[in-house]
């Protein structure tokens, strides 16, 4: 990989900030994107130009904008329902965490134009404090988030086995609930467990071009979990679990990693006069 830098401050956080800075990149006018998870509104894409967007979510049911410059394609990021050479970007917000990571890169990359860009804004769970990106889980008809429903103790998806985990949490949740919590932390589908170095080694098998990879380890809520018994809570050691965390990979592994963006080039002369 070339062109590789990281910064632990400045990255953008919300979708609207992340927008922009992919549009900062990327000149959208008459562009051809492909989204990977969500589908941003038609009039921003109006707004920036955009020929054609296409909104892959297998989430979402597929339907064509009336106007025709968004289509949503239900069907999955590792199985791109496009020609080769298609598009001219990639973008993905909030979405690489609950992806396939090796396939989906190695399909933005055929269906990217030479010199087309990938922007890709996530969180690689497996590295954070919080892990185990509780979403997608509703327990009693409530849906469950990890900022608001902050159940599991930091580093809980690194520190404790299936079964202690199952202990800690029936010690000061309905057991119902904790057993939920064990299931999506050690065998929800909807996760995909990677870690930081992970990403970038389906980056590097993919045969994209890294312009850009920067990094922030904040944390922006706070973790405020049930009384559990003291006696089976674990005081985490960040470097002696990351030790750990890397002896069990066979490679050096970063912990702390909440928030990524990747800017991705697909090798080639560059289509458009906007990228950077």
């Amino acid at each position: 990989m070339t062109g590789t830098t990281s910064a632990e401050t400045g990255l953008a956080m919300s979708e609207d900030e992340v927008f922009a800075d992919f549009a900062r990149r990327v000149d959208l006018a008459g562009a051809v994107v492909a989204e990977l998870g969500g589908a941003f509104p038609p009039e921003l894409l109006a707004a920036n130009g955009v020929a054609r967007w296409y909104s892959v979510d297998p989430h979402r049911q597929a339907r064509r904008d009336a106007g025709g410059l968004r289509e949503v394609l239900a069907a999955r990021a590792e199985e791109l329902p496009l020609p080769d050479a298609s598009v001219d970007a990639v973008f993905t917000c909030n979405a690489l965490q609950f992806i396939d990571v090796g396939p989906a890169f190695a399909e933005a990359f055929r269906v990217l134009r030479p010199g087309g860009l990938v922007h890709a804004h996530f969180g690689p769970i497996w590295s954070g404090v919080d892990g185990h990106q509780l979403e997608y889980v509703s327990y009693r008809g409530k849906p469950l988030t990890f900022w608001e429903d902050t159940f599991l103790p930091p580093w809980a998806h690194l520190l404790y086995g299936k079964e202690e985990l199952r202990a800690l949490l029936r010690s000061g949740l309905d057991h119902e609930l904790a057993d939920l919590l064990v299931w999506h932390v050690h065998d929800s589908p909807t996760i995909n467990r990677a870690f930081y170095e992970d990403y970038l080694a389906a980056v590097a098998a993919s045969g994209l071009e890294v312009v850009e990879a920067a990094t922030a380890d904040q944390l922006d809520y706070p973790i405020t979990t049930p009384d559990y018994d003291p006696a089976l809570l674990r005081e985490p050691d960040l470097a002696a679990l990351a030790a750990a965390v890397s002896a069990r990979r066979g490679a050096p592994t970063r912990l702390g990693v909440r928030d990524v963006l990747l800017v991705l080039r697909k090798p080639g002369s560059r289509p458009r006069s906007g990228d950077s």
